[in-house]
């Protein structure tokens, strides 16, 4: 009986812990605490298969670009066919990866102010949503 309720007041704890998380800098704080760096990155792609799988990608093309075997993206497809509710809520909660402008027009910018402008802030959120990233990957590397 003892070791039962030590294993629920376990998880309680930990599905708590991440109940409590307010912001994503406080997620990378925690993941990095909590996770080795093989950790987050097995996590990282499971997530990724199943985002990819939730979009009718085909499991060989997720298998070659995200170099996982076979097995792997069928063992997520199984997850998601027979409980993936949690899977599909937090994916559909995701926010959009921003990636860095390319192809930004020359000339004189009175002719172009508006691309320019949105180019702009899209360069400002790819950059800051990489920084969380890159933040979290090297100090979990320091700690191996």
């Amino acid at each position: 009986m003892r070791k039962r309720y030590l294993k629920t007041d376990l998880v309680f704890d930990l599905i708590n812990a991440f109940k409590s998380i307010k912001s994503s800098n406080e997620s990378a704080l925690f993941l990095q605490d909590i996770l080795t760096a093989s950790e987050i990155r097995n996590l990282s792609v499971r997530l990724r298969i199943a985002k990819l799988l939730l979009k009718n990608e085909k499991q060989r093309d997720i298998s070659q670009s995200l170099r996982v075997s076979i097995a792997t993206v069928t063992k997520v497809s199984s997850w998601l066919n027979q409980k993936g509710e949690g899977f599909k809520q937090i994916i559909s909660r995701l926010p959009v990866k921003y990636e860095e402008p390319t192809n930004i027009s020359h000339g004189a910018i009175e002719f172009h102010l508006p691309e320019v402008l949105a180019k702009s802030i899209q360069y400002g959120i790819a950059k800051s949503q990489d920084k969380k990233a890159n933040q979290l990957i090297e100090v979990v590397k320091e700690k191996a």
